[in-house]
């Protein structure tokens, strides 16, 4: 059965956090800035979350919002949900990256995060966070970079781009984000479904069926039965640069 994870907000004193003492994780969160003395705050207040599995919902569309929350391992999607029940893959989130910013003007979510895959999250309780933020100045900072990484990821499904230029973006934005995470940036696990690449892209499945196999063909990537190995990354650059220089 789907579950949704909520627990109990609280205050807590500035000690730091058991859900980060010995955690495997840690060269994500210096990659992700996390280790920053200035950014220290955040530690403190961390809980970890999961692990999830595969189609298990972080939380829901109209879940009270209580906190903020970033990948620890694995992978998850934000979904929207219209009234017609239609979903859209709106983002794909890697370890290290911060999830639910786009409900901190509201008391609720209205999109859904969805595990893809063993994954485990990191949830920074929004009442203990604003004692953080008044006492550190660099995280409201470090909140509105993430928020803004965010929009231009978003842009990867806007406008009028044939689909091997969303393709090519796609896969290059998913190589560059992993690199800068300090993660293996030349092998790119793709836990999601074909289906879920293509909807997040307006894309059909069998276009990005025939992608894959159109990309392989031209060298540009090999692919194994879990991702791919990104194999002409200058080409798949030049291929997708215009939806990348936005």
């Amino acid at each position: 059965m789907l579950t949704t994870h909520h627990r109990q907000e609280t205050c807590r004193a500035m000690t730091p956090s058991p859900s980060c003492a010995g955690c495997g994780h840690a060269a994500v969160c210096q990659a992700g800035g996390f280790d920053r003395p200035e950014l220290s705050g955040l530690r403190h207040i961390a809980e970890r979350i999961g692990p999830l599995r595969t189609g298990e919902y972080l939380y829901r569309p109209m879940s009270p919002f209580r906190a903020i929350y970033a990948v620890q391992s694995g992978m998850a999607k934000t979904v929207a949900v219209d009234i017609a029940g239609r979903e859209q893959v709106l983002a794909f989130h890697l370890p290290g990256e911060m999830i639910g910013l786009d409900a901190i003007d509201r008391e609720f979510h209205d999109n859904a995060v969805v595990a893809l895959g063993k994954t485990q999250f990191c949830r920074f309780p929004f009442a203990a966070l604003r004692q953080v933020a008044a006492e550190q100045p660099e995280v409201p900072w470090h909140l509105m970079q993430a928020a803004s990484q965010r929009i231009s990821r978003l842009q990867l499904s806007g406008g009028n781009y044939l689909a091997e230029e969303r393709f090519a973006a796609f896969i290059v934005d998913l190589r560059d984000r992993r690199a800068m995470l300090g993660l293996s940036a030349d092998y790119l696990p793709l836990p999601m479904s074909r289906a879920d690449i293509g909807n997040h892209l307006r894309l059909t499945t069998e276009t990005v069926s025939r992608l894959l196999g159109r990309f392989r063909q031209r060298g540009l990537v090999s692919l194994d039965r879990h991702g791919l190995n990104v194999l002409d990354l200058p080409a798949l650059r030049e291929l997708g640069q215009s939806l990348l220089m936005h």
